[in-house]
């Protein structure tokens, strides 16, 4: 079993631990070290890997978990596990084994609270989110708590505390960030979460709807970030004008997404435009913490 983990093919493995969500994990909660240590050093070195190390775990727990519904939707049919380019016995094998290591790096390189929000994530989203999803459409709400954590992580690695009203306001920046993100999934993917059986929002509320939800929440995420100058978070006068003009940015294009003439959004820019977003503002942090 072992031998078959080394002679997996790397684009299998990327595939498998989806390397660019992982990363995109792991450098939220290395921002949430720079911000409270206001410096980049191993520590930061050893957040980010067994971050990486979790994300990946999880993932692949969950596409073990879900191997057969992915062989139902069209956009996950091509995965390791539904295409068969992996047994279900090695994806498992991977999982516990990138779990086991994640873990280890975070409790004897970081701190032992850091390791245990780790463990908490990873029961939180695949014990919790991911049986909930074939329960109730508004699973997104339990699933962006998984999002909210990793900051968190970073945060404690660094020795801050974790009620420390700073980590407390990004990480629900974090938190209010995955909500529009995952509305704006199942609008893209409806017809494939229908297919596997998944209830969805989409199916209780019609698209202008959902699109007036997704419109809140980004507003709400927005409005989370005008708590950062308030706090000392960001106190540089350019870097807070730069934070006020990408939620500007960001407002008056949802806003055009949902309630100009077109009648879907234009998703492919959403998204881009909700990704962009979040490392800017996690730029900004990391610069403030930094430089300013």
């Amino acid at each position: 079993m072992i031998n078959k983990i080394f002679l997996l093919k790397p684009t299998v493995f990327l595939k498998l631990t989806r390397i660019s969500m992982s990363a995109a994990i792991a450098f939220s909660a290395l921002a949430g070290y720079i911000i409270c240590r206001h410096s980049l050093d191993i520590g930061g070195v050893f957040v980010f890997a067994g971050v990486l190390l979790l994300a990946g775990a999880a993932t692949v727990f969950n596409q073990y978990q879900e191997r057969s519904l992915d062989a139902l939707m069209s956009r996950t049919q091509d995965r390791p596990l539904p295409s068969k380019q992996i047994t279900t016995n090695t994806a498992l094998l991977i999982a516990i084994t990138l779990c086991i290591a994640g873990l280890a790096v975070l409790y004897f390189l970081t701190s032992p609270l850091t390791a245990a929000l780790g463990l908490f994530n990873i029961l939180w989203y695949n014990g919790v989110y991911t049986p909930l999803k074939r329960k109730t459409s508004f699973v997104v709400i339990v699933g962006a708590v998984t999002g909210a954590i990793p900051p968190l992580m970073g945060w404690t690695a660094a020795g801050g505390s974790i009620l420390s009203p700073e980590i407390m306001f990004i990480a629900a920046f974090m938190f209010l960030w995955q909500i529009p993100h995952f509305c704006l999934l199942l609008l893209k993917y409806k017809a494939d979460y229908k297919a596997a059986g998944f209830p969805s929002i989409t199916s209780i509320l019609n698209e202008k709807n959902v699109k007036l939800i997704v419109f809140i929440w980004i507003l709400g995420t927005s409005i989370s970030t005008l708590f950062f100058p308030l706090l000392q978070i960001v106190s540089g006068w350019f870097l807070i004008i730069c934070l006020l003009l990408l939620n500007l940015i960001l407002i008056y294009s949802f806003y055009r997404n949902a309630f100009g003439k077109n009648i879907d959004f234009n998703l492919r820019s959403a998204f881009g435009s909700l990704y962009l977003y979040q490392v800017m503002i996690l730029g900004i942090l990391i610069i403030e913490a930094l430089w300013w």
